[in-house]
């Protein structure tokens, strides 16, 4: 009997395969700071600032913040869609 596909892939690898990721604190998407909050972009855990139970504060995002990636997720998936870890060149020295 074939293995169940994984419920966390709807179409990733059509945005995020290759992807140059950042490991960081979570942080708001500036092109639209009214968003309080972003989720997985797998299994839709959600990152915030605030503090609430069950929130993430860091994981990995694409560059511009606009996808968020658990590290369980990242950890899970990231051979499978090859992604690449580059610098925070946001961090101040």
């Amino acid at each position: 009997m074939a293995e169940a596909p994984d419920w966390r892939l709807r179409g990733q690898e059509h945005y995020l395969t290759g992807a140059a990721l950042v490991h960081r604190p979570y942080r708001r998407y500036a092109v639209n700071p009214m968003w309080d909050h972003d989720h997985c972009a797998f299994c839709w855990a959600k990152f915030t600032l605030q503090e609430h139970p069950d929130v993430l504060h860091q994981g990995y995002a694409t560059p511009d913040d606009y996808f968020w990636i658990c590290e369980r997720c990242f950890e899970d998936f990231r051979h499978q869609f090859g992604w690449r870890i580059i610098a925070d060149e946001t961090l101040q020295t």
